[in-house]
């Protein structure tokens, strides 16, 4: 009797191991495969679902030289993910009536420019200031690590874009004078008040500062890929401050992010402010809010934000009606590169996101999509485009390596198959936005165009559906 009982438990475990959800096994298949065919030295995943974490892991190594594997506990550079929590930090002094989202920067920062007179805090959270983003500008490198008003004067050396409000310019510079007016107001430096403030009372204890000269436990190396080749990333490193230079983990992140599902950091009425698209002086709406992109995806509403440093990736996306949360952290720099991975590991648990929710159409313009093809069979195949196919600005970023390299892994996944238009619309006052699904081998993937009135392509993203 004992003995049958031992083999009916025993086969209970054994149908149970089988009966498993499969989600993991898929969410693990594909991680991977993402990997491999982006060559990600290491990665840190994490899924909530209904508040609850029901997927956590890491994947490959944190660092390829000693061999050291990525774990829930490795630290990683977030990037521009800091916006988000620089945009909480000035919301908790808006509530404490130190600052006010109109304010003029120039109550708080002395020095500015007379050109900036008109800018407002609000301005620098939605990216809306004119002022030019210091990326790529020689002299704002971490090694030079500025204060305040040497970076103020050199930045201000620089005309504004446009006028304050009037228009729409993602840079960093907004998110490190944020930085600075955080202390003027709260008369700590940014990381103390960050410390103070946020990261010890939401547990956050492997949240940093990411100054190489810091020694940081558990902390990843960051590598970039380079003429076939993993290479480590360049340490001349951009002072990004405030804009992205916090480290963390997806296990500190997961408790960030409880706490903007109620009222534990800031008040509803703060997140609700936070996550309100931008509106411009015209009138017209921009998805960026207040640190986070406030989007929807086939109908489900989203807040999002990705980061890149060199060597690192980082994507949060928050599914708001679906309770569902994704957490990507890589050490690999390719930009866009874990947003993309986040989006695909989130409709392995909400299908209704898939590309194959898309319905195609008879396209209105046959002309146009002839055109538009060709100049996908074009960067597929790696042959330089017709000089009037893109602005110069898209051609001058198709033209970078980086660009170059996600082409070659695209055109990897087989030849195309087929372009099905799937909808038109505005993307601007001067542009219109084109959709395709596409199939590449036995890839499916969703081409988005955007058009300038003149009909080249100003804009050019690609969805996979991996």
């Amino acid at each position: 009797m004992n003995l049958r009982r031992n083999f009916l438990f025993a086969l209970v475990l054994l149908v149970c191991a089988f009966a498993a959800p499969a989600r993991a096994d898929r969410v693990d298949d594909y991680v991977r495969e993402q990997m491999r065919l982006r060559h990600i030295p290491g990665l840190a995943l994490v899924v909530v679902r209904d508040g609850k974490v029901v997927k956590e892991r890491g994947y490959g190594l944190a660092s390829v030289e000693l061999d050291v594997p990525v774990t829930p506990d490795t630290v990683f550079e977030i990037g521009s993910v800091s916006k988000q929590l620089t945009a909480a930090a000035v919301m908790l002094l808006v509530e404490e009536g130190k600052l006010s989202l109109d304010d003029s920067i120039s109550k708080h920062l002395p020095g500015t420019p007379e050109a900036w007179s008109a800018i407002t805090v609000r301005h620098l959270l939605t990216h809306t200031s004119g002022i030019r983003n210091y990326t790529g500008l020689v002299g704002f490198e971490l090694t030079e690590r500025l204060k305040r008003d040497e970076f103020i004067k050199r930045i201000g050396a620089h005309p504004l874009a446009f006028e304050p409000g009037s228009a729409h310019s993602y840079g960093n510079t907004n998110y490190n004078l944020l930085g600075h007016i955080i202390e003027a107001a709260s008369g700590r430096t940014y990381w103390e008040f960050m410390r103070e403030r946020i990261f010890r009372p939401l547990g956050m204890s492997a949240t940093a500062d990411r100054d190489p000269r810091y020694v940081l436990k558990n902390r990843a190396e960051g590598y970039e890929w380079e003429d076939g080749a993993l290479v480590g990333r360049d340490y001349d490193l951009t002072d990004v401050f405030s804009a992205g230079a916090v480290v963390s983990t997806v296990r500190d992140l997961v408790k960030w992010d409880a706490a903007l599902g109620g009222e534990r950091l800031l008040k509803k009425s703060s997140l609700e402010r936070i996550w309100t698209p931008t509106r411009l002086n015209d009138g017209r709406e921009h998805p960026y809010a207040l640190g986070w992109y406030v989007e929807t995806l086939r109908g489900h509403r989203r807040v999002r934000h990705n980061g890149q440093t060199a060597g690192f990736a980082a994507s949060i996306a928050r599914y708001r009606e679906d309770r569902l949360t994704v957490i990507v952290l890589c050490n690999l720099g390719t930009i866009g590169l874990a947003g993309r991975i986040n989006q695909g590991v989130a409709k392995l648990y909400v299908p209704a996101l898939s590309l194959g929710a898309l319905a195609a159409r008879p396209d209105p313009d046959a002309p146009r999509a002839r055109r538009l093809e060709t100049i996908l069979r074009d960067l597929l195949a790696g042959r330089n485009a017709a000089p009037d196919a893109f602005t110069p600005e898209r051609l001058a970023a198709l033209s970078t390596p980086a660009a170059k390299s996600n082409w070659q892994q695209l055109a990897a996944y087989g030849p195309l198959k087929s372009l099905a238009f799937v909808e038109s619309e505005a993307a601007s006052e001067k542009t219109r936005a084109l959709r395709y699904k596409a199939v590449l081998g036995e890839h499916l993937l969703l081409v988005r165009f955007a058009l300038a009135e003149d009909g080249r392509v100003s804009e050019l993203n690609v969805e996979e559906e991996e």
